[in-house]
């Protein structure tokens, strides 16, 4: 009984909990008609995986917006782009004359073999301007994996994988 709590435990902590840590995110606000640049910035040693950017819930290939085939390439679709600056390791996705229906969330994507990493982006476009003229973009860290390639089957967060350890540690004694 003491071994099946502990399982449900993990279970809860890998599964549910990286859920309500994954809810924040950069977030963009922009009004109707403008620019937005999207940055999303990626470990080292993802300088050559392919780069994409789709949106929520980002679970088939009619959500991924633009996507890169290669290194240091730009990538054009209507008012999409991608440019991946590698040197700096973050790509940006540039949305072009934004619409009320562009509000919502969106995730940066890493297209890896097996566990696609995804970055949450949150984009708000209001009608008119905004009182104080301003655009505003601000940043709270929220990096998710997915398993499965492009597109993302399901997300759980990166911050779970400090839990694994603890787990593993307790299934051996």
């Amino acid at each position: 009984e003491r071994i099946f709590k502990f399982y449900l435990l993990c279970f809860y902590l890998l599964s549910f909990l990286p859920s309500v840590l994954m809810k924040s995110g950069n977030v963009y606000v922009r009004t109707v008609g403008e620019t937005v640049q999207i940055r999303c910035p990626y470990p080292d040693d993802h300088r050559y995986t392919p780069k994409y950017f789709c949106r929520h819930p980002c679970k088939s290939s009619e959500q991924v917006l633009i996507k890169t085939a290669k290194t240091y390439q730009v990538v054009l679709d209507g008012r999409y782009s991608l440019t991946d600056t590698v040197n700096g390791q973050f790509f940006t996705v540039t949305i072009k004359h934004l619409r009320l229906t562009d509000s919502g969330v969106y995730y940066c994507g890493l297209d890896q073999w097996f566990i696609d990493t995804l970055k949450k982006v949150n984009l708000s476009v209001h009608q008119g301007r905004s009182a104080n003229n301003n655009s505003h973009s601000y940043e709270l860290p929220s990096t998710v994996q997915s398993p499965g390639s492009t597109p993302p089957v399901n997300s759980s967060s990166g911050d779970s994988s400090f839990f694994r350890p603890i787990c593993l540690f307790m299934l051996l004694y």
